[in-house]
């Protein structure tokens, strides 16, 4: 027997309604109208749709593929007679069931309405989202080759920049070093005897040039180092503790003059990296250099060794002298900046030296960790990678 056969017995008003319901629901097939009626609503409808109209319901109780009856005369008669000699195959489904189905139909054919209406409204909504996605893309595109661009002209200004940065401090080299020569020659007396107020403006004058000497020579080597071929590191493999060990050396004298001393205990162990050995030993002067210079006299400056693990090894500076404030820890790799409290202590800094010690870090794939208190000292501290 076929599922969802179904005949009609009723065509007036209601069965018209319970009938349009029926149509709208897929998989289910109304096979026969049945009404005394020829001219009834739920007859004329039925014969549009192609269902078979009959005056007769005898039909429907012998036909083996009829599975449900819906009565909807509502007449209680027709109903017992129907339930009396209907096949037991047959369910029988009387006016007042009728009318239950009908409106639980109905509920569902407007829920599918509304969830159709729902459904366009979502698929509407998304190929507007992706059409406002697809010209946000197409902006944010435009976007990206501006940027792109912008970023070649701000790296070729930049190039210029440090073209003309090597240009001028090599053109300042020579005069300055004709000023410190003159003044060499007034102090040692072949231009005459000075007097004591003389002899202190020329000193004022040497140390000046000292200091703008000290700057150019900055100058140059962070300009070569951001200047550098990419292509040609010039990376060997290094002793780290070699190189410390002679840019402790070089500063002992500093140290001596400050009554500071450098607490450094080279370890047995080699410890070997590739890079370029001028940069790292500049690297480890620099960081010497700031830790003596914003010590007090009597200090001491701690270089501790800790192999952080099997392929690292991690250089610590760590000086107690007057600290970084925590509002300029960011900015203290800057070029040429310095905090109040350094320019009060130590006036002829040039406040490139940590700017160099960086640079030379990133070019060793690595960086400068620092810690400070106020008043208390900074730790400078650097993780190289072993071979």
């Amino acid at each position: 027997m076929n599922e969802g056969v179904i005949a009609l017995i009723g065509a007036g008003n209601g069965g018209l309604a319970l009938l349009k319901v029926l149509l709208d629901i897929p998989g289910v097939k109304i096979k026969y109208v049945c009404d005394i009626n020829p001219g009834a609503a739920g007859v004329l409808f039925a014969k549009q749709h192609n269902i078979k109209y009959i005056a007769d319901y005898a039909e429907v109780l012998s036909d083996s593929e009829v599975n449900l009856i819906f009565e909807a005369t509502g007449k209680i008669s027709i109903f017992e007679d129907l339930s009396v000699k209907k096949p037991h195959e047959i369910s029988l489904i009387g006016a007042e069931g009728s009318r239950i189905i009908y409106n639980l139909l109905d509920a569902y054919n407007e829920i599918n309405i509304d969830l159709n209406e729902y459904k366009n409204n979502l698929e509407q909504k998304i190929i507007e989202r992706t059409e406002e996605l697809e010209r946000a893309n197409a902006e944010l595109e435009k976007e990206m080759l501006a940027y792109e661009k912008l970023s070649r002209k701000l790296q070729e200004a930049n190039e210029e920049k440090t073209k003309y940065l090597l240009y001028a401090t090599h053109q300042l080299k020579a005069p300055f070093a004709a000023i410190q020569s003159y003044v060499d020659i007034m102090l040692e007396g072949y231009t005459g005897v000075l007097n004591q107020k003389t002899i202190d403006i020329v000193l004022k004058i040497r140390e000046r040039c000292e200091m703008l000497t000290n700057v150019i020579k900055e100058m140059l080597e962070l300009a070569r180092l951001k200047s550098r071929d990419e292509g040609e590191p010039g990376f060997e493999k290094l002793d780290l503790i070699n190189i410390l060990s002679s840019s402790v050396q070089r500063c002992q004298v500093i140290t001596q003059a400050k009554d500071i001393k450098i607490d450094f205990k080279p370890v047995l162990e080699s410890y070997n990296i590739m890079g370029n050995a001028k940069q790292i030993d500049i690297l480890f002067t620099m960081l010497l250099e700031n830790a003596i210079n914003y010590s007090p006299s009597g200090t001491e400056i701690n270089i501790i060794i800790n192999k952080t693990q099997a392929s690292q090894v991690t250089i610590a500076i760590k000086d107690h002298g007057i600290g970084i404030p925590e509002k300029n820890i960011n900015m203290i790799f800057n070029e040429f900046f310095r905090s109040n409290n350094a320019v009060e202590f130590h006036n002829n800094g040039t406040g490139l030296g940590l700017s160099i010690a960086k640079e030379i870090a990133q070019i060793h794939n690595t960086s400068i960790q620092v810690e400070s208190a106020l008043g208390k000292g900074s730790t400078f501290s650097v993780t190289f990678r072993l071979v």
